[in-house]
């Protein structure tokens, strides 16, 4: 029968160790199960990294949202965000630190398993198709490695390497979007203060960002809703009217002149956002674009109002990024509205 571990294993504190065991329970057909106590779209945000990863040439890997208050599988890897001391957890992020010290977290643990994964000899997977796949994370890693030493030295060094980059990049960008930053919340603020509604929109990873805000900014009292939470709706416009209107449709459908959407990409070419800012200010929104890669169409398209950019290739250092970001823009909010 498989056991869970006795300590959890602190994934920000012991990232090597953590992706080495989660790494050898995939080998041995475990699922990953991921439970975030009041932050599910930190949840959602793992799952969707495992599953359906944004870097190609990588693996998917079973990973599913759970309830923290429900016993999960045996067979399952539980990963608690929250809690430390949280009774069953074989892996644990804790959720006393600011988001993008969260999503760094996970966002480093699946990088390090895709490594691990690529070294058959030291957890006991069967060497994938295609050969090495991670040379673009960590090109100096060879998938014939057998030495677990060598392999932990280099795989700590590397975290710590991207620890700086992801501190760095975070520092610039907000430095960077400051004046961007003040405005957008001041024309959330003003949708607030006049009855009206923030709504916000994402696809895949952004879309977990996305609920973020939301459940932040509902936190503090603003109304604020997420176009991806209705799973009929989003399913059907995707059948119906195709995956490009999924979210211009919701605006069509529930946008009132006044009201502000916000929207959150990696890539900052995403057709369906795209379409939705214009169907948004076509209506009298305000539109604030969240996007990587140096901003994309968000940067010149004259329906993105306010636009926050990140410049970096990495989506993940992107999406730690745009974390700060948000965490920036939600406390703007709650400092102009007094709460």
């Amino acid at each position: 029968m498989t056991t869970r571990t006795a300590t959890a294993i602190d994934c920000t504190g012991q990232p090597v160790d953590a992706a080495l065991w989660l790494a050898r329970a995939f080998v041995d057909g475990r699922r990953l199960a991921v439970a975030a106590p009041g932050g599910e779209d930190h949840a959602h945000h793992v799952a969707v990294e495992f599953v359906h990863p944004a870097i190609a040439g990588t693996r998917s890997l079973p990973a599913i949202v759970t309830d923290a208050a429900e016993p999960v599988a045996e067979s399952d890897a539980l990963l608690v965000i929250g809690d430390a001391a949280a009774g069953g957890a074989d892996l644990v992020i804790s959720a006393d630190r600011p988001d993008v010290d969260i999503v760094r977290s996970y966002h480093v643990l699946w990088e390090l398993v895709q490594v691990a994964l690529e070294h058959p000899g030291l957890v006991g997977a069967d060497a994938p198709a295609g050969g090495d796949a991670t040379g673009f994370l960590y090109p100096f890693l060879d998938a014939a490695e057998h030495d677990e030493a060598g392999l932990r030295a280099d795989l700590q060094v590397s975290a710590a390497a991207k620890r700086i980059e992801s501190d760095e990049l975070v520092a610039e960008t907000v430095d960077r979007n400051r004046s961007t930053l003040t405005s957008a919340a001041a024309a959330m603020v003003a949708a607030i203060d006049a009855g009206c509604r923030v709504l916000t929109m994402g696809n895949g990873g952004s879309a977990c960002d996305a609920a973020r805000l939301a459940r932040l900014l509902i936190e503090i009292g603003a109304p604020t809703e997420p176009l991806a939470a209705d799973y009929a709706v989003l399913t059907a416009l995707a059948n119906d009217v195709g995956v490009d209107k999924v979210f211009a449709r919701q605006v069509e459908a529930f946008g009132r002149a006044g009201d502000a959407l916000v929207g959150c990409s990696t890539s900052g070419a995403s057709a369906n956002l795209l379409a939705a800012f214009d169907r948004a200010a076509a209506q009298g929104l305000t539109t604030v674009g969240l996007s990587g890669y140096g901003g994309e169409s968000f940067t010149d398209r004259p329906s993105v109002h306010h636009s926050l950019v990140v410049r970096s290739p990495s989506v993940h250092r992107i999406q730690e990024a745009e974390a700060a970001l948000l965490t920036q823009l939600v406390a703007k909010v709650r400092s102009e509205l007094g709460r």
